[in-house]
């Protein structure tokens, strides 16, 4: 759905956006936690709800 705004917006619009985009993702994606699942009826969730 991004993509497709990113599309229909000028180049100058769409260009800024993406480098807010890039910088909020990489931002996201460094404080993601690796869920590991080994089964599928595992209980991931638990302790989700911790702060780090």
């Amino acid at each position: 759905m991004l993509e497709t705004a990113l599309h229909a917006l000028p180049k100058k619009s769409a260009r800024e956006l993406r480098v807010l985009v890039l910088a909020l993702d990489a931002k996201i994606t460094a404080r993601a936690r690796i869920v590991r699942v080994d089964a599928p009826d595992s209980r991931w969730w638990r302790g989700m709800s911790e702060v780090r």
